[in-house]
């Protein structure tokens, strides 16, 4: 790879042993929970192999449960092993999900590579001369807005590695809520479990955020040491070969940000309903850097958008229509979501379908059962839930 250009892959909320039942009733429902496993596997495989990146990012909930079980453990760390097995170092931080701590008994972490912040801590390393700070503290639960900068401080002076004054690039690794970040009809923006835009510093150039499963960018432009503001600004891809870049005719400099860069990278596969909508993928860093090596000419951030299983979500309201009336939408609703993806080495899982049957209670239907066999053979993961109103 060329010396002058250094490229990281930010991921996060991998959420290994979601949806894995070791012993299902539904095979499906084991279908699904392999596509974690598949995904991890792809995407740092793309990552060597096609983006050469130097270094990689997991911004927490690497597991689903703090106690996953032995299986669970020993396929979600594989591919990192052996990213770090070719010289590549990870820094892994607790998400909620861990309860903010990984289970260190049971991670196969032997490898001088693989650096988690299991407390508030730094680490810092040079590649080909340039100084790269990592700093990071696990899930913080209650509280985060007031302690938020004590916190921050403790883990840039606590260095693990060589610390120098003044790294050349600078990123913070964090699961938490940052004001402006958004899910699905909604916006965070204060409480004590949200971090202010303004407790940012502005010495970091990267702020790789975990937490929320939605992909996004935050930034404030208008952000310097003259005037602060609370207005924050988002962002999305709409084409996935968008880049952002943030350079001198976007009226930044280049070689330094008047604020960090704050980047949700979401989850690579969608872990609930409530982010059938959203765009799954990674990002990926690369930094330009002069000849002498010290100094950022450029820099850009691409999310990498991957095929995410589609998801439907439907309500069967029988005070307005018949049973077989719903089953009959729902049928033409299954052969589109089949036609539109079939993918064999995913365990030809084609989509996810949840119904609920609300309103008076029906009596048996023979189109009910065809329905249910036609999702099967479509390789549909169909489930139901009942809400009948009194007789």
């Amino acid at each position: 790879m060329h010396e002058n250009i250094i490229r990281f892959l930010h991921i996060g909320d991998t959420h290994f042993g979601v949806h894995y039942a070791l012993n299902p009733k539904n095979p499906y429902r084991r279908a699904y929970g392999e596509l974690f496993f598949q995904k991890i596997e792809e995407v740092i495989n793309q990552a060597i192999s096609e983006h050469h990146v130097d270094f990689i990012i997991h911004s927490g909930d690497f597991f689903n449960r703090s106690k996953p079980p032995p299986e669970v453990v020993d396929r979600g760390v594989k591919p990192f092993q052996l990213a770090a097995k070719r010289g590549i170092p990870i820094f892994i931080i607790p998400g909620n999900h861990e309860r903010s701590k990984l289970p260190l008994g049971l991670l196969p972490f032997s490898n001088d590579n693989i650096n988690l912040f299991s407390k508030p801590c730094s680490y810092t390393f040079k590649k080909n001369g340039f100084s790269i700070k990592l700093t990071g503290f696990p899930y913080i639960r209650h509280n985060i807005k007031k302690n938020f900068s004590s916190i921050l401080k403790k883990a840039w002076i606590n260095s693990l590695g060589r610390n120098p004054i003044k790294p050349d690039y600078s990123i913070l690794v964090t699961h938490q809520l940052i004001e402006g970040s958004r899910i699905e009809h909604y916006t965070f923006r204060s409480g004590q479990d949200v971090v202010s835009f303004r407790q940012i510093p502005k010495l970091l150039n990267y702020v790789a955020c975990g937490h929320v499963h939605r992909f996004q960018f935050l930034y404030n432009p208008s952000f310097s040491s003259v005037k602060s503001t609370n207005k924050s600004y988002f962002i999305e891809q709409d084409n996935i070969n968008q880049i952002w870049q943030f350079n001198g005719k976007n009226g930044l400099k280049s070689s330094q940000f008047p604020n960090p860069i704050i980047a949700y990278t979401g989850s690579l596969e969608r872990v609930s309903l409530a982010e059938k909508n959203e765009p799954k993928g990674y990002i990926i860093g690369e930094l330009q850097l002069s000849e002498t090596g010290h100094k950022i000419n450029d820099v850009k951030y691409q999310f990498h958008e991957l095929d995410a299983l589609k998801m439907v979500y439907l309500v069967w309201d029988l005070s307005k229509a018949t049973i077989d009336d719903y089953v009959t939408q729902t049928l033409e609703k299954l052969y589109s979501v089949s036609t539109l993806r079939r993918d064999e080495k995913r365990g030809g899982l084609s989509g996810i379908f949840r119904v609920k049957i609300q309103g008076k209670r029906y009596d048996s239907s023979k189109n009910l059962e065809h329905l249910k066999q036609e999702a099967k053979r479509l390789n549909i993961y169909l489930t139901f839930s009942y809400s009948f109103t009194p007789a």
